[in-house]
């Protein structure tokens, strides 16, 4: 389908609230059951607000399958930010642009593929927020005596430190993020290595491994939570953790901002405010949270 063809289609079937489009163009043969080599055409159309469209749509147009992906702007940046949604990603990031009010859609692609600030910030705090979750999975799966669970979820947040060694070098991370690892001399591809040929027990690995973790996140840790500790610095009075998810900085990272936060408590590196039994209300109190520059 000629991108002229496909903008006429887009002019005529989309509303005016939609901020632009971008469609992607399927390069390989067809992968049954793939959510984008399924469709010789893909258009993401981005909308200030929630879209009213449903999420996806799929439609015949000259004759060529098309799916129609509507997104909000806001969605939009988080998707980019959590790295989750390769589909939307991979069209995002690869596709045409074919309608833009006021260049947002170029601006926001040209920013996150130069890791231009503070997008780059973003990705590292999730990246770590997501590899720590995979950490306390781990420890939990253990003491339930899940070894087999506990092994899958150690490779799942091997996955993610090695997304974060990217991110820290400047690189997006992909879906095959161990080629993207390949002649880079980090210790998430030496421990990866190890584990795969390792002839050892799982427990063993396990506990290789849990050691690796703890001793990369102890390292990662100042420098992932740097823009929460900017934040919480800004100031001299304790933050409510209800302050800290409503601050414009950290909205984007709101659904990572906790477990990072007593992380960041556990190490020392946030404290908790002392309260007086004078400030209870029926027995409770609210906990607040300061950091020492």
């Amino acid at each position: 389908m000629e991108l002229a063809n496909f903008s006429l289609y887009y002019g005529n079937t989309v509303d005016d609230g939609a901020i632009g489009a971008i469609a992607y163009r399927n390069k390989n043969d067809a992968i049954l059951g793939s959510p984008v080599h399924d469709f010789e055409m893909n258009l993401v159309v981005v909308y200030d607000g929630t879209p009213d469209e449903p999420p996806n749509q799929h439609s015949m147009v000259n004759g060529d399958r098309c799916q129609v992906i509507s997104i909000g702007m806001d969605a939009l940046e988080h998707e980019l930010l959590e790295g989750e949604h390769k589909v939307l990603i991979r069209c995002f990031l690869e596709g045409d642009i074919i309608s833009d009010h006021e260049d947002r859609l170029a601006k926001l692609r040209r920013d996150f593929l130069r890791f231009a600030e503070p997008i780059r910030e973003r990705k590292l705090f999730i990246g770590f927020a997501h590899f720590l979750q995979k950490y306390v999975d781990i420890k939990l799966l253990i003491k339930q005596d899940r070894i087999l669970d506990a092994y899958h979820t150690l490779l799942e947040g091997l996955h993610y430190w090695a997304e974060l060694e990217l991110i820290e070098r400047g690189i997006h991370p992909e879906i095959a993020v161990w080629e993207q690892m390949t002649g880079l001399n980090t210790p998430v591809r030496k421990l990866y290595e190890e584990l795969t040929v390792s002839t050892e027990t799982l427990d063993q690995r396990l506990e290789l491994a849990l050691l690796a973790y703890e001793f990369s996140m102890v390292s990662k840790l100042e420098k992932c939570a740097a823009l929460l500790l900017r934040v919480m610095r800004s100031r001299r009075t304790p933050w409510t953790i209800q302050e800290l998810i409503l601050h414009p900085e950290l909205a984007p990272v709101a659904a990572e901002l906790q477990i990072v936060l007593r992380n960041l408590v556990y190490r020392s590196l946030v404290k908790e405010a002392p309260v007086c039994k004078e400030s209870w209300h029926n027995g409770f109190s609210t906990i607040r949270y300061y950091s020492e520059c």
